[in-house]
């Protein structure tokens, strides 16, 4: 890192240091900078993400940590390892976590995110919906690895090309460097693996080659751990009057002149109502139709619309609204890019 000089018209470079020569561990110090501002860090990442726990034991079996766990907008969760050194174990143990939390229902990672912000669980259940870009019912479709070190052995950087190129895992490799001046500390944080310039493109490509995971067998088991009863009947009524449906996803379609225009998502105690494409004053028509509690946001930019139903007038409303004023509504163009694109398995 350079110190600009105006005044001299020239670069002083500052002085680097190695962590354990500055006394940062990174289970004590780094970890917890990382926790008490983890936008700041991430924006230093380059990458948008948000913090779900850190300590986080993947699974009951074991009782190893990972240190820090994430979600990416594409509903991804990111493991995150941190090494102060260098050590050829680093991507072996991220590996584990990963798959070892691809298991996880979604209940687990809004309980996670409730035990480190302090939130209810519908705070947190909502506080994940606001961030992802894409449907909820894509959280944890797939899993990423992140590497933080200040430096890595050859054999953790050609395993994970290795990985990467042939079976399409996601890995990044992230090299920290503490500089210093008089008594000021900086940190740095540059992905060293893959280049910068091919990291999302190396993004989509896993996503478009993943293999769908089974949550559930059939509908009755899919619904089965569903605590709000009006959410049980809708879902049985309309699967049963032949509605478009998703399993995996719990999920119901709606159409509206040939193109899905509403997902709907059952929850534990509710449904989460994804808007694809907006019409004029929308939110107010559904304030109106239904009610104020609906708690209807705009989201992607705008260009698509959320809200929840947990009450059976709730349902009734909507299935009313459906059949009878959307059908005569015109439709944005604008919505969710890849909703052409989405699956129908």
């Amino acid at each position: 890192m350079l110190r600009i000089d105006r005044d001299g018209k020239k670069f002083t470079k500052l002085q680097k240091h190695g962590m354990s020569e500055a006394g940062l561990a990174e289970k004590h110090d780094l970890q917890e900078m990382i926790k008490s501002s983890p936008d700041m860090f991430f924006q230093e990442m380059g990458e948008k993400l948000l913090l779900i726990g850190d300590e986080v034991q993947p699974t009951e079996f074991v009782e190893d940590r990972i240190d820090l766990l994430a979600i990416d907008q594409q509903g991804s969760l990111v493991v995150i390892e941190l090494k102060r050194g260098s050590h050829k174990l680093h991507l072996l143990q991220a590996l584990t976590y990963a798959s070892m939390v691809s298991k996880w229902e979604h209940d687990r990672i809004i309980t996670e995110r409730q035990r480190l912000a302090g939130l209810s669980e519908e705070e947190a259940e909502e506080e994940i919906e606001q961030f992802l870009v894409q449907d909820v019912a894509n959280l944890n479709d797939s899993q990423r690895t992140i590497l933080v070190a200040e430096d890595f052995d050859y054999e953790v950087l050609v395993t994970a090309e290795w990985l990467s190129e042939i079976y399409d895992v996601d890995i990044r490799c992230y090299r920290l460097a503490l500089s210093v001046e008089d008594k000021a500390e900086f940190l740095t944080c540059t992905c060293i693996y893959p280049p910068p310039e091919i990291t999302q493109h190396a993004r989509r490509r896993g996503r478009r080659g993943e293999t769908s995971k089974v949550r559930w067998s059939n509908w009755d088991e899919a619904l089965s751990k569903i605590t709000n009863r009006a959410v049980v009947e809708f879902f049985h009524k309309e699967l049963e009057a032949g509605r478009e449906s998703h399993l995996r996803r719990r999920a119901l379609y709606y159409r509206l002149d040939g193109r899905r225009i509403f997902f709907v998502g059952a929850r534990k105690n509710s449904v989460y109502v994804w808007q694809y494409r907006r019409f004029l004053d929308d939110k107010t028509y559904w304030i109106n139709k239904i009610g104020k509690h609906l708690d209807v946001e705009p989201v992607k930019n705008g260009k698509a619309l959320r809200f929840h139903l947990a009450k059976a007038k709730d349902f009734e409303h909507f299935i009313d609204a459906i059949n009878g004023d959307l059908q005569s509504v015109k439709f944005s163009d604008e919505g969710l890019e890849s909703i052409d694109d989405e699956e129908d398995n």
